[in-house]
């Protein structure tokens, strides 16, 4: 009876030691595959976050990946600490130890609730346990991390008899398998003998975005049908095979950040695919959403009324500044007195002899006309030539800047700043769409800007105020003001500030989160614009660029003179005949009155 006991007890022993050993190889072996797969696939220098349930295994492979000393580790798990800090950088490397498909369900939502969650990384998922039906728990696992956290680049691995098995998916390989996990394929298997060693080379993680989509189908909502970005898209949707489905038309819907946020929901819900349709780049919008690059651009910039021309007048009478004007009848004064006084002295020609005939004189000199005598005297020609010289330089700088102002009298002091425009005191306005661009600025002039502003509903009718009134000034995109301007054939009352207060407006197309499309809608995009196609359909819209006012003056290489240029001469001519009129009236009055006294 002993020795039945004994020998029973001994074959318990050994069992046990055998199933410890069997134990301890599969462990290894299953730390080998990791470790093998994260040297071949997992960039070198970038973190690799691992997850596990709180079993042995997580212990071997962290510490076999951390004496490599070749990658960051993050872990994760019930009750454990993360060996490096919390990181906000994109993870692109995970690993996932798990049991069940329970298990990966939490392990999952817990990964995705991280900032540092990239749905486009590289998972490997190990089944830590035996299971009779490995492809079923592949499928399950597989499909549950696609549908929390759209992660598609995965790669499950479940232990069967002496090897691993290494599941994926394909998406869109054919007419019947587009977006939605429904079979897997075995892409590797690990061999459990000796060093243990993949049966097949080649990547675990090949290219899964195909060119063509097999016709399968894409949700898209858009703000409108048969849009210049409707027209964008059509061809990229017939060259890579894909069906257009729409599914929703949002109406316009203002402020443009409720109409973001209404375009978003449709995504968040996964009742679209692809939202378009003058959408603009909204970063603080789209944390569960991804986004296209820009493909337009929409830049706003302030107009102010465009400076009124100087009137032919206004700009003559400042040829001279007052000081030069007070100079010039100053040395005619004196000129008249002196040359008065050399005739007396000298008993020069009668021309001369009174204040009256030599001011008559000396004016007929400086307007270049005949005297009615020449001076005599040496001092009084000597007096005489000087002045004339003085009247001809005087007049020669009158006359070419007076030809100048003819042709071009220039404009009135434009707006060139914003400080300006606030110290104007001038009214301006803006429409409520980029009352953001003010609201989050730290400038101190922008939150003057969004106290004093003017909210308008429609941006013509804050132009056609400032063609009224030139006193006011809008902050808007630039192709709708030249597009009005344009219909209205007036580019000559709105002008551009000077400085570069300016703003970009970029559009774009928000994708869900992990989408499959995205990668090939920015090659779309970019090729379209290093083509030029972008810039055809924004010439083909009525985007193009015109002067923002007319200019005046030069036309065709000459100068018409009318006889409107000529009113300054005729100012002149008047106001000399009325002060002679005037003058005739005073001497006849004056004769009048000494007949009859």
């Amino acid at each position: 009876m002993k020795a039945v006991l004994l020998m029973s007890l001994t074959a318990l022993v050994a069992a046990h030691w055998e199933n410890r050993m069997i134990l301890e190889v599969e462990q290894r072996h299953l730390v080998s595959c990791v470790v093998t797969v994260v040297q071949r696939h997992f960039p070198v220098g970038r973190t690799i976050q691992l997850s596990s349930t709180g079993d042995d295994q997580p212990t071997s492979v962290l510490e076999t990946i951390h004496l490599l000393e070749l990658w960051p580790l993050q872990v994760t798990g019930p009750s454990r600490a993360s060996v490096s800090p919390p990181n906000v950088e994109k993870i692109s490397s995970y690993i996932i130890l798990t049991r069940n498909v329970a298990d990966i369900t939490v392990q999952a939502e817990m990964l995705c609730a991280s900032a540092s969650w990239d749905s486009r990384g590289l998972f490997l998922i190990v089944v830590t346990v035996a299971v009779p039906n490995r492809e079923e728990i592949a499928l399950s696992i597989i499909g549950e991390l696609w549908h929390i956290g759209r992660g598609y680049n995965v790669v499950v691995a479940v232990q069967q008899d002496d090897m691993l098995n290494l599941h994926t998916w394909f998406p869109y390989s054919s007419q019947d398998n587009c977006a939605d996990v429904k079979n897997v394929v075995l892409i590797n298997q690990w061999i459990t003998e000796g060093q243990g060693t993949f049966v097949r080379e080649g990547s675990l993680y090949p290219y899964k975005i195909s060119f063509n989509f097999h016709g399968c189908t894409v949700n898209l909502s858009a703000l409108m049908r048969g849009g210049t970005e409707d027209e964008f898209y059509i061809q990229y949707f017939m060259t890579h095979n894909i069906t257009m489905n729409y599914v929703n038309e949002f109406p316009n819907i203002s402020p443009e950040s409720e109409y973001v946020l209404t375009a978003l929901l449709s995504l968040w819900a996964r009742e679209s695919d692809m939202v378009f349709g003058g959408l603009p780049l909204v970063v603080e919008e789209i944390s569960n959403a991804e986004h296209t690059f820009p493909y337009f651009s929409l830049q706003l910039n302030w107009f102010v009324p465009c400076p009124k021309p100087f009137s032919c007048l206004q700009k003559i009478s400042h040829i001279f500044s007052p000081s030069v004007w007070v100079a010039i009848v100053l040395v005619l004064f004196l000129v008249t007195v002196t040359s008065w006084c050399l005739a007396t002295q000298s008993n020069d020609i009668r021309s001369y002899s009174t204040v009256s005939s030599s001011l008559y004189n000396i004016w007929a000199v400086t307007v270049g006309v005949p005297v009615t005598g020449m001076p005599r005297s040496l001092r009084f020609r000597l007096l005489f030539f000087v002045f004339v010289l003085y009247c001809f330089v005087i007049s020669t700088v009158f006359q070419t800047f007076m030809t100048s102002f003819l042709v071009d009298p220039g404009y009135e002091n434009q707006l060139k700043s914003l400080d300006e425009i606030l110290d104007s005191g001038i009214a301006f306005g803006y429409n409520e769409d980029v009352n953001i661009f003010f609201s989050l600025s730290s400038d101190l002039r922008h939150k003057e800007v969004v106290e004093r502003a003017e909210i308008c509903v429609t941006y013509e009718k804050f132009i056609d105020r400032i063609r009224e009134t030139s006193n006011f000034a809008i902050f808007a995109p630039m192709w709708i003001v030249q597009n009005y301007t344009n219909v209205i054939n007036d580019h000559s009352t709105l002008c551009l500030l000077n400085d570069n207060d300016y703003d970009f407006i970029f559009i774009t197309t928000y994708v869900q989160k992990g989408s499959f499309i995205l990668e090939s809608l920015n090659k779309h995009i970019t090729l379209s614009i290093e083509s030029g196609m972008i810039a055809r359909i924004t010439r083909d819209s009525g985007f193009v660029p015109k002067p923002t006012r007319n200019i005046i003056g030069v036309s065709g290489g000459y100068f018409v003179f009318t006889l409107s240029h000529l009113r300054i001469a005729f100012y002149i001519l008047f106001v000399g005949q009325g002060v002679g009129f005037l003058l005739l009236l005073c001497e006849v009055f004056y004769h009048l009155r000494l007949r009859y006294v």
